[in-house]
């Protein structure tokens, strides 16, 4: 049994009224009763705290991994963008090579009888 803040103002109220003449030995037990009690709570609270920051644990590093992720999905759409730019660079450059596109001429059913 732990000795805990709440169990040992109880215990020393439980004293003072002992010694004063004041209390029974029932309303003793009723203290020492309420002190484990509480001293049970506290350990239950004390079993959740560590729960939750366990489960914080977890979000900081799953929260982590998707920054990781997410850098790593910036960084590729960076170099995409890059190479986009560059095709579109390329496909000019030749386009340019080969002059203006040539028209070409249309033959008319009138020019296929004759």
């Amino acid at each position: 049994m732990t000795f805990t803040a709440s169990k040992a103002m109880i215990a020393v109220v439980a004293l003072g009224v002992t010694l004063g003449g004041c209390a029974t030995r029932e309303s003793v037990e009723n203290a020492q009763a309420s002190a484990n009690a509480a001293d049970r709570r506290a350990g239950n609270a004390a079993g959740r705290a560590d729960e939750a920051y366990g489960v914080s644990s977890e979000a900081i590093t799953l929260g982590r991994d998707a920054k990781s992720a997410a850098l790593v999905a910036e960084q590729k759409a960076d170099q995409a963008n890059a190479d986009l730019a560059s095709a579109k660079e390329r496909i000019t450059t030749l386009e340019n090579r080969m002059g203006p596109p040539k028209k070409g001429r249309r033959v008319s059913r009138s020019d296929n009888n004759s």
